[in-house]
């Protein structure tokens, strides 16, 4: 009766293993999984890897130095131990040159330990590609300047009417 339930147990952690590495898979997030100690990615979907501009298969047991520019590798290098030291997701911001155009990455680093309260052996990435919500708050941020200098030039019209009848009346 043991040996079954553990059976059991174990069938249903490899389904919710399988289902869960489907989800990563086919999320429209790039998600990579790294050693705390030596930076190397232990695992990673093919958004993480198009993010990186390598194939999938390439990309496992490299670190950032091997498959990125030394500016860019030092720096995500040095968010990655930023996010190690804390406790919390650490946020940044990337701009990416892909297919032609630039592309705004939200990147969030999440330290992982697999005993509480000891240091953490694993650092989760997720970025997601935040392009077209910056362009919109950008459009919508010109459309609010935009809109008042119109306003301020609709008062200052007025004032000046106002001024100019107020001069007709004084002559008068």
């Amino acid at each position: 009766l043991d040996i079954e339930r553990r059976r059991q147990a174990e069938t249903s952690i490899a389904l919710a293993q399988a289902s869960l590495q489907l989800i990563i898979d086919t999320a429209p997030l790039a998600i990579a999984l790294f050693d705390a100690k030596t930076l190397r990615v232990l695992r990673m979907n093919h958004m993480a890897a198009a993010l990186a501009r390598h194939p999938l298969d390439a990309m496992l047991g490299r670190m950032p130095e091997e498959f990125l520019d030394p500016d860019n590798a030092q720096l995500v290098q040095g968010h990655m131990r930023d996010a190690l030291s804390s406790k919390d997701a650490v946020q940044h911001e990337y701009r990416r040159s892909m297919d032609g155009q630039v592309r705004i990455w939200d990147a969030r680093y999440m330290p992982l330990a697999t005993v509480p309260d000891a240091p953490p052996d694993q650092l989760l990435l997720v970025a997601s590609d935040v392009t077209e919500q910056r362009a919109a708050f950008d459009a919508r941020l010109h459309e609010a300047i935009a809109q008042r200098e119109r306003l301020v030039k609709e008062v200052h019209h007025r004032i000046k009417n106002n001024l100019q009848g107020v001069a007709g009346l004084l002559q008068q």
